[in-house]
């Protein structure tokens, strides 16, 4: 289904006033660098895939949920650097498709599971906490876009199961079903998520990590970390926009298909496009 994008928001007053003007999970120190990544990002996706005015609501959940779940490996690759970077402290197991996989009985909570065909996923709590919550009162990409989807109207019991989700990727890596979106017919993303990871995250990386044109007092830049925070608030501004093209519900479970098993891939073997204009 096509959604038209005359209203696509375009400058920074666009960013939902209860999101970023509240320094919410960002604090005092990260709320401007958060408000003005987001208003770059926010209508470079849109406009990017928009063709003669309309766009596939359903890419831009994943877009949104690939680069979440990227970003939520690239975080704790950043914490880890010092200690000589991730695949230093990683337990590295060979492993067949369907196989249990459980990062926590290794040191420093990381895996690197290689599947038979030779390519490298990187399984760990701590990437999962990022993208969806291990307690009541954490803060995730999920907790962000799940609240929105039930302020929009969403029951509880339509939200999705991200466990079942982690259990696909660990299931499939290695293999042409790796991080394909299962939803109903008719809603399956034009956009592939390794897709929108090639194509997206230079201009996602530049957005959190440049400094702002016109200096800013005591400004900082916003921690990795809260990067999958950040574009789970876009994504929740495109809930709103196209709910009337897609169910928030739906519009969630796209994004978290896609975020989960793009946290997983090894961003070494990424062949990144530079021109987001394609």
């Amino acid at each position: 289904m096509a959604f038209q994008t005359e209203n696509t928001p375009a400058s920074p007053a666009a960013v939902p006033g209860d999101h970023v003007t509240a320094a919410g999970p960002f604090g005092a120190d990260g709320i401007v660098a958060a408000r003005l990544a987001i208003s770059a990002l926010l209508p470079l996706y849109a406009k990017t895939i928009s063709r003669d005015g309309k766009l596939q609501p359903e890419s831009l959940f994943c877009i949104a949920g690939a680069l979440a779940g990227f970003a939520a490996q690239y975080a704790v690759r950043q914490e880890m650097a010092d200690a000589g970077g991730i695949d230093a402290h990683a337990a590295v197991v060979t492993q067949a498709p369907g196989s249990p996989i459980d990062p926590a009985s290794h040191a420093d909570d990381v895996v690197i599971a290689q599947a038979p065909n030779g390519e490298r996923y990187y399984f760990s709590d701590r990437i999962n906490r990022l993208l969806m919550p291990d307690r009541l009162e954490s803060m995730s990409a999920y907790s962000v876009l799940g609240g929105q989807a039930m302020r929009l109207g969403a029951a509880r019991s339509e939200l999705p199961d991200c466990f079942t989700m982690l259990e696909r990727a660990a299931s499939t890596m290695g293999t042409s079903e790796f991080g394909v979106f299962r939803g109903p017919a008719g809603h399956v993303p034009a956009m592939p998520a390794r897709r929108a990871i090639e194509i997206f995250w230079p201009a996602t990386l530049t957005a959190f990590s440049r400094e702002p044109v016109v200096p800013v007092p005591g400004f900082k830049l916003l921690p990795p970390r809260l990067w999958a925070v950040a574009l789970a608030m876009i994504a929740a501004t495109y809930m709103e926009m196209v709910k009337g093209a897609l169910t928030p519900a739906l519009a969630l479970a796209i994004f978290m298909e896609a975020a989960i098993p793009m946290s997983k891939i090894d961003q070494a073997a990424v062949h990144f496009v530079r021109d987001t204009t394609h």
